[in-house]
């Protein structure tokens, strides 16, 4: 992981790494002023450079890199070696150098840590070199540099290390991400391809009434006039067309291999089935159904939604507060023709059962479901946290009114109703 990938990770390596430095610095500058003599003046400027080389090193590391060596040459050039001190490098500079490596096997990866490593044993032998005469018998030079280089060199390991941890980890949360947005998209797939079936079972319903009503009016209508019969025929040839088309479409959407299911479409009237089979899950539900609701002619497609609606978030339930009681409310809305839903429970007993991510992703993914439905409608949907604890999902299934259905003549023998393919 890049250190300066991001705006708020960049402020903080920033910041760790200039306080860092500081406190090296501070660090240093006792030690070269006052056991190896060096006067503060020249050791300042000298030492604020290895210092401010760090937070550098995050956006500029060759040049930080630059200005870290030339600061501990200058340093090492400037004092003279102390017998039983380090040399070419101080305490501190050991510390700022092995510091400057393993922030560059962080935030640059091992390659170009590794090069600085090598590059500052090179240039240590080149500064033990000039002084050869002074630190063989009076410094410990051989024992400094073996220090900085073995520790500098597990720091970069290290670093190396925790660097490419941080990436696969960056990569496995990208892929997870990658994974869920699929199973989103699978899902909406798949809802809307059993939205398209119970469409089509209700769609169907209808086009076969026309169909069967527009064929028969010649022979239920003695009088009827023969441009008017042609009109109707072909209204009825339309109607078995349009039924072809939608058996070729739903053909397409149902999946590679699989049959489309043969259970007719849910209605209102199943919710008290469902609502039982709940309860014998182990989850106390409730249906409150509001007597105008019957009365209302709800259209096919509106109550195989609500069904849907109910189920999901029965199912919801059951996998998130198993235990707690359930309220199920379907009552028709104030203003205009519309089924308003609500599913409602309180938060169970007791500690919250432990949740499998699985459940998670099927709970959303049955959202997006109730979603879709209320959408198609052109209504709406809701779930969230209630006041007092529980939860609750709600939809807005609206519906537009049908005019009124032209009556057969008396004694035609053919109900208002044709049954069709379902």
């Amino acid at each position: 992981m890049r250190a300066q990938d991001g705006n708020a990770p960049a402020r903080s390596w920033t910041a760790g790494t200039a306080i860092a430095g500081t406190l090296l610095v501070l660090l240093q500058l006792p030690t070269t002023t006052g056991t190896y003599g060096l006067p503060m003046a020249a050791a300042l400027p000298i030492h604020l450079m290895q210092g401010l080389a760090l937070p550098l090193a995050l956006r500029r590391p060759l040049l930080a890199t630059a200005v870290q060596f030339v600061a501990a040459a200058a340093t090492a050039l400037a004092v003279d070696p102390v017998d039983g001190q380090a040399w070419p490098l101080t305490v501190p500079g050991v510390l700022l150098l092995v510091a400057h490596v393993g922030l560059l096997a962080v935030s640059r990866g091992w390659r170009l840590a590794a090069l600085v490593w090598g590059a500052s044993l090179v240039g240590l032998a080149c500064l033990m070199g000039v002084q050869v005469g002074e630190w063989g018998s009076e410094t410990a030079s051989d024992i400094t540099v073996a220090v900085y280089a073995v520790s500098a060199l597990l720091v970069l390991v290290t670093g190396a290390v925790w660097r490419q941890r941080a990436v696969l980890s960056g990569e496995l949360s990208a892929a997870q991400r990658d994974v869920a947005v699929a199973q989103a998209r699978r899902a909406l797939v798949e809802e809307r391809t059993r939205i398209a079936r119970e469409l089509h079972d209700v769609v169907a319903h209808t086009m076969s009434v026309v169909h069967m009503q527009a064929s028969t009016a010649r022979f239920r209508l003695p009088d009827l006039d023969p441009a008017a019969a042609a009109e109707l025929q072909q209204i009825a040839g339309a109607a078995k067309e349009a039924m072809a088309e939608m058996r070729q479409l739903l053909g397409v959407l149902r999946d590679d291999g699989g049959d489309a299911p043969r259970t007719p479409t849910a209605t209102l009237a199943e919710l008290p089935e469902l609502v039982a089979g709940t309860a014998r899950a182990g989850t106390a539900a409730r249906l409150a159904v509001d007597p105008a609701v019957a009365a209302a002619g709800v259209p096919d497609i509106v109550q195989a939604a609500a069904y849907r609606v109910v189920q999901e978030a029965l199912s919801n339930v059951l996998r998130h507060a198993p235990g707690a009681p359930a309220a199920v409310d379907v009552r028709l809305a104030p203003e205009g023709p519309a089924l308003e839903l609500t599913v409602t429970n309180p938060p169970p007993a007791g500690p919250a059962p432990a949740t499998d991510p699985r459940d998670v992703a099927r709970a959303h993914h049955g959202l997006i479901g109730i979603r879709e439905r209320a959408a198609l409608l052109g209504g709406w949907s809701s779930a969230g946290p209630v006041s007092g604890g529980g939860w609750q999902v709600g939809a807005h299934l609206p519906w537009t009114p049908a005019g009124p259905a032209p009556a057969d003549p008396p004694g035609s023998g053919v109900p208002a109703e044709a049954g069709g393919a379902r």
